[in-house]
C-alpha cells in the first residue's frame, strides 16, 4: 500500500483535511505487548483516543502527562469500555506535568528517566495553551484551540509556544537517551517520536524568536482574533520544524521522528470563534467542520501510525509531515526551511538551559536572531 503523497490539484484539499485518503487501518496495527509510551496531553481529545487505541492494541504500559488529575480519571472512565477497568488501573498512569513551566518538565522527565526500563514511543501530542487537553463532545474533538488573552509562562515565554514547542522540547532532549538505548537492550527495531501539528502552520511565515519573550502582544494589521490564531499557528510550525530538525540530527539511529496533522475534528471549543468573528460566521465555520471534518479516531490514527506501523521503518519515514489518514504529504514553505528549523533549534537549546539554571527570562543573543524573520500581518 503507498504512503506517499501523489501531486496533483488536489494536495491542497488533502493537505487541510478538507479530503482525505485512507492509507492505513487501525486494525493493521501489531500488538504492543511490552511496549511502553509516554504522551502527553492523553487525557482528552486526540490523545484520551490515542491511548485507548494503544491500550486495544496490548500497549504494555502508559504514561499520560498532563495537568488536569481530573480529566484523566473521567477518559480512564471511557478506557475501562474497552478495557477492564483493573487492567486500565494497571496500564496506565498519570503524572502531572505543566508544559508551560520547564523546572516542571525537566523534573518530570528526569524522573521518568531514572525509572522507565525502556521507552518505545513519545507523543507530543497537541495540548491547549495551558496545557491542558481539549474539551470532548459527542465523541469528537477539535485540533483547533480556544486562545485565551496573551500570557507568558514561568519561564517569561508566550504560553502556547512554551507548552506546544519549549515544554516538549526539553521533554523530548531529557528522554531521548532512553528511546535511543531502547533498541540496543530490547528486541525492537525502532522507536518512535510522534508530533502533533495542524494544518494552521501554514498562517505562520517565519518564527521571530524576539517577539516569543514580549511582555505584551505583537500586533496585527489583521485584529486580536487573527493575532492570537496566529500564536498557535506559530507554535504548529515550530513543531514540524523541530521533528525535521531532530531527524537530521539522528540521522540513521532506530529512533524515527515525524509530524502530523491529525484532522478537522469539531467540539463545542469551536463556538470560541463565534466570539472572534461574530455569531453568524462562527456558527457556519464550525458546522462545516462537524460535516466535513474526521473523526476522533481518523484523528488518532495517523498517530498511531506513525508510533506502530513497520512500514515507517521499512519506507525510511524520517522527518515527514503527514496529513489524513496516514498519508505522507508537503508541508508549508517555512516549515521546510532548514535555516529557520536550525535557528529555532539554537535558540530553543540555548533559552531553556538559561532557563532551567536561572528561572527567569532569558535573554536572547541577538546573533541567534540574524536572519530569522517575522511575518510582516505580525
Amino acid at each position: 500500500m503507498p504512503y506517499y503523497s501523489i501531486s496533483s490539484s488536489l494536495s491542497p484539499f488533502y493537505r487541510s483535511g478538507f479530503m482525505q485518503t485512507v492509507e492505513w487501518t487501525l486494525s493493521e496495527c501489531p500488538p504492543l505487548r511490552s511496549k511502553i509510551a509516554v504522551i502527553t496531553g492523553g487525557q482528552s481529545g486526540i490523545g484520551a483516543e490515542i491511548v485507548k487505541q494503544l491500550l486495544l492494541h496490548d500497549i504494555g504500559h502508559v504514561v499520560v502527562l498532563a495537568r488536569s488529575r481530573e480529566k484523566f480519571e473521567f477518559a480512564r472512565e471511557g478506557w475501562g469500555e474497552c478495557r477492564s477497568h483493573e487492567e486500565v488501573v494497571e496500564r496506565v498512569e498519570f503524572v502531572e506535568c505543566d508544559l508551560t513551566d520547564l523546572k516542571v518538565v525537566d523534573k518530570v522527565g528526569k524522573e521518568l528517566l531514572g525509572r522507565l526500563g525502556r521507552l518505545d514511543m513519545l507523543f507530543l501530542n497537541a495540548v491547549d495553551e495551558n496545557g491542558r487537553g481539549l474539551v470532548l463532545i459527542d465523541q469528537r474533538h477539535i485540533a483547533i484551540p480556544h486562545i485565551p488573552n496573551y500570557e507568558l509562562s514561568p519561564q517569561g515565554v508566550e504560553t502556547i509556544f512554551a507548552a506546544n514547542h519549549l515544554g516538549h522540547f526539553h521533554l523530548t532532549d531529557t528522554l531521548l537517551p532512553l528511546l535511543r538505548s531502547t533498541p540496543k537492550t530490547h528486541s525492537v527495531s525502532s522507536t518512535r517520536i510522534i508530533v502533533s501539528s495542524s494544518f494552521l502552520h501554514h498562517l505562520c511565515g517565519s518564527i521571530d524568536v524576539q517577539s516569543l519573550t514580549s511582555p505584551i502582544p505583537p500586533a496585527s494589521k489583521l485584529g486580536t482574533a487573527y493575532a492570537s490564531l496566529y500564536r498557535y499557528a506559530r507554535s504548529k510550525l515550530a513543531n514540524i520544524l523541530f521533528a525535521k530538525a531532530l531527524s537530521r540530527r539522528l540521522g540513521d539511529e532506530k529512533v524515527f521522528v515525524n509530524a502530523y496533522f491529525p484532522g478537522n475534528i469539531p467540539t463545542s471549543s469551536m463556538d470560541t470563534w463565534k466570539e472572534h468573528f461574530g455569531y453568524a460566521f462562527g456558527g457556519v465555520f464550525s458546522e462545516f467542520f462537524r460535516w466535513m471534518g474526521q473523526t476522533l479516531e481518523d484523528g488518532a490514527t495517523t498517530g498511531v501510525f506513525l508510533a506502530a506501523a513497520k512500514e515507517v521503518e521499512a519506507d525510511g519515514c524520517r522527518g515527514e509531515y503527514w496529513a489524513p489518514i496516514a498519508r505522507k504529504e508537503s508541508c508549508s514553505t517555512a516549515a521546510e526551511d532548514e535555516r529557520l528549523a536550525e535557528r529555532l533549534w539554537v535558540w530553543s537549546e540555548g533559552f531553556v538551559k538559561g532557563a532551567l539554571q536561572s528561572g527567569h527570562e532569558v535573554d536572547v543573543d541577538p546573533a541567534l536572531d540574524a536572519g530569522v524573520g517575522v511575518d510582516a500581518d505580525t
